[in-house]
């Protein structure tokens, strides 16, 4: 369904288009956890309600002049004369123009257990903390609660906004710390990688998810982080075949 259309311009109404991360050459799509997660938002909406979308890959090294008129950062969402930037600004918007599928939830202590998860990873990463000690500890909670919850997302049995955002956070986990830190998350954590295994069955994550060779160039190109070695800078580079880490222990 169409809808109808924006001002008798022929834009339908219930058309946006969403602005993302391009990859190491400049065109594909790339990683970045938040652009992520607003794409697997468009898509459920998408999927089950009216909305349509495009994703539109932008390079911030080297922008195109007409999106610089819109913004300076990355995602940005575009609907009609609406522009937005700010992450949380984005997904309320959604809520309220895009209400079905209802992604919204109320679950203070799945919310809680998620707020620092994704800083200890990248205290980690960026060596502020050689120690992976205290991203076990909020990965340990995450997965605490996720076994006691014992329900398939984090707040109930359909996912929600706060899945979108958690879900390429851990991804992101998952890649860049093999890779760059010879670390992985402990296969004891069984309700997390259940988690992730729901995830990876989503037809929606899989479309939105970027490549392993992604994920590992947005971390490495960070001045903080380790540098690879010569052996895996050849596995993980971005000219080899998209591969993607969607087994879980």
């Amino acid at each position: 369904m169409m809808g109808d259309t924006n001002g008798g311009s022929g834009v339908p109404t219930n058309y946006v288009q969403l602005y993302v991360k391009s990859g190491e050459n400049g065109l594909n799509y790339g990683a970045c956890p938040f652009c992520q997660m607003v794409y697997m938002i468009l898509d459920l909406k998408a999927r089950e309600g009216e909305l349509t979308y495009d994703v539109i890959t932008i390079s911030m090294s080297r922008p195109p002049e007409e999106f610089k008129k819109l913004a300076n950062r990355l995602p940005v969402l575009k609907h009609g004369d609406e522009i937005l930037s700010d992450n949380d600004e984005i997904v309320q918007y959604l809520d309220k123009n895009f209400p079905y599928p209802d992604l919204r939830y109320d679950n203070v202590e799945a919310n809680a257990v998620c707020l620092n998860f994704f800083s200890k990873f990248s205290f980690f990463i960026k060596q502020v903390k050689n120690s992976p000690e205290s991203l076990l500890k909020e990965l340990g909670s995450l997965d605490a609660f996720l076994e006691k919850a014992g329900m398939p997302y984090l707040c109930g049995e359909t996912i929600s906004n706060l899945d979108c955002l958690v879900l390429p956070k851990l991804q992101h986990i998952r890649v860049a710390c093999k890779a760059l830190k010879d670390f992985e998350i402990p296969s004891s954590m069984k309700a997390i990688w259940r988690y992730m295994g729901r995830a990876y069955t989503s037809t929606t994550f899989r479309k939105t998810c970027p490549s392993d060779q992604e994920i590992v160039y947005h971390w490495r190109m960070k001045a903080e982080t380790p540098h690879l070695s010569e052996e895996k800078m050849k596995v993980y580079s971005t000219d080899t075949e998209p591969r993607f880490s969607v087994d879980i222990p």
